[in-house]
C-alpha cells in the first residue's frame, strides 16, 4: 500500500470536504505560487523518504500525522502532497503555529480547503495570506480563523 491509498483511506473517514467543487489546474499553481518562500509543498512519498532519512520518521508516522490531523494534505493527479510550512525546515520537526491554526479552523476543512484557506488572501488579515502571517502575527491568524473567516 502506498502513501495514496492509505490517505485517500483516511480521508473516508475524516470529515466531509466543505469545497463545492473540484480542485482545478488554477487552485494547484496557486497553492505552489503561495508555499514557494515557505519551504514549498512535498510528495508524500517523497516527505516519508526525506523523514527516514533525517531520522524523524518514516511512511507510517507520515500516515499517523495526517490520521490524527497534526498536519494537512490533498491529492493532486494521484499524489499526495504535504504544504511543507508544517515543518521545520532545520529538524522537520512540526511547527505549532499551523497546528493552532488548523484546530481553530476545525473540522469543517478538507485538504484543499486547508490549503487554499492557508493560501489565498484573507478579508480578516486585510488580504494578506495566513501563511505569510504565521510567523509574524499569530495572533492575528487565529482571530481569522475563529472568526469565520474559512472561506478566503
Amino acid at each position: 500500500m502506498d502513501m495514496l491509498s492509505l490517505q485517500q483511506g483516511m480521508q473516508a473517514r475524516q470529515a466531509p470536504a466543505s469545497a463545492t467543487r473540484q480542485p482545478n489546474a488554477a487552485d494547484f499553481a496557486t497553492l505552489r505560487a503561495a508555499y514557494g518562500g515557505s519551504g514549498g509543498m512535498a510528495r508524500g512519498d517523497e516527505l516519508a523518504q526525506t523523514l527516514q532519512d533525517r531520522r524523524r520518521g518514516d511512511f507510517l508516522s507520515l500516515a499517523r500525522l495526517i490520521a490524527a490531523r497534526r498536519i494537512f494534505s490533498f491529492h493532486w493527479h494521484h499524489s499526495l502532497w504535504v504544504p511543507m510550512f508544517q515543518f521545520d525546515p532545520l529538524d522537520l520537526s512540526l511547527r505549532e503555529a499551523p497546528q493552532r491554526v488548523a484546530a481553530r479552523l476545525g473540522d469543517a476543512l478538507d485538504g484543499w480547503a486547508m490549503a487554499l484557506w492557508f493560501a489565498l488572501p484573507n478579508r480578516g488579515l486585510a488580504g494578506r495570506r495566513p501563511v505569510d502571517l504565521l510567523q509574524s502575527n499569530l495572533p492575528a491568524v487565529l482571530r481569522a480563523a475563529a472568526d469565520g473567516e474559512a472561506a478566503p
